[in-house]
């Protein structure tokens, strides 16, 4: 299943439309609900679940050929509101908490890079 998403910094989690945790065989409502806010002028309830989740590569100019997705575990809302976006949105918990973004918009793309271990304060 392929299910795009839209990266968003001002986003606190990763959250996606109800249709994707039905799809993944997910049952909402469940125990692990959190109110938030954002798409609509009133609170939406997320249900959150621990999944797999694939980034695929896109083609853009830095791309190597056959570049490897990247897997990884993520705790993803699902939010029934969100079925008029038609995609989810990779936010700042479970995404930029893992990774290192470099945007470069004037030749439209982004890349990814894995995080280094953050260091202890000294």
């Amino acid at each position: 299943m392929v299910v795009f998403a839209l990266i968003d910094s001002g986003a606190d989690s990763c959250v996606f439309p109800a249709s994707v945790a039905e799809t993944l065989g997910i049952s909402i409502p469940n125990q692990n609900s959190s109110r938030f806010s954002g798409s609509r002028s009133e609170a939406q309830i997320a249900y959150y679940e621990q999944i797999q989740a694939t980034i695929l590569p896109m083609n853009a100019p830095k791309i190597e050929p056959n570049q490897a997705p990247l897997n990884l575990p993520l705790y993803a809302g699902f939010c029934e509101t969100l079925e008029h976006v038609g995609m989810g949105v990779l936010g700042l918990e479970g995404f930029f908490s893992r990774f290192s973004v470099n945007f470069q918009y004037a030749d439209g793309y982004f890349e990814i890079f894995e995080s280094p271990p953050l260091r202890p304060p000294i």
